[in-house]
C-alpha cells in the first residue's frame, strides 16, 4: 500500500508544490465553514454576534484565502478564539508579528 509520500515522490518538485497550494486553498475554503459547525454556531448566530447579516458571513466562508486579516481576527473572536499569525521566513526562522 503507497503512503501519501510515495505518491507526492514520484511528481516533480514544481508539481509537488502546485499539490501543496492547492491542498492550502481547499483548506482555506472549507476551513472557516468547518470552525463555525464545530463551534456549534449557526451562520445567524456568527452574524448577530459580529454586528453584520448572515449573507455576509457566507460571503466571507466563501471568500477562502482572499479573506482580509482583520475580518478573520473578528470572525475568530466572535467564535470565542484568538487569532496567531506566525511567519516563516526563508532561512528558518519564525516571527511572530505583533
Amino acid at each position: 500500500m503507497k503512503t501519501l509520500d510515495d505518491v507526492m515522490a514520484a511528481f516533480t518538485p514544481e508539481r509537488q508544490a502546485e499539490i501543496l497550494r492547492m491542498a492550502d486553498e481547499i483548506a482555506l475554503e472549507h476551513g472557516l465553514p468547518r470552525l463555525r459547525e464545530e463551534r456549534a454556531f449557526s451562520q445567524q448566530q456568527l452574524a448577530a454576534l459580529m454586528g453584520v447579516t448572515q449573507p455576509a458571513i457566507a460571503a466571507i466562508e466563501q471568500r477562502g484565502k482572499e479573506i482580509k486579516l482583520l475580518t478573520l481576527k473578528r470572525y475568530v473572536e466572535a467564535l470565542g478564539g484568538k487569532l496567531s499569525l506566525l511567519v516563516e521566513l526563508p532561512e528558518g526562522s519564525k516571527v511572530i508579528p505583533v
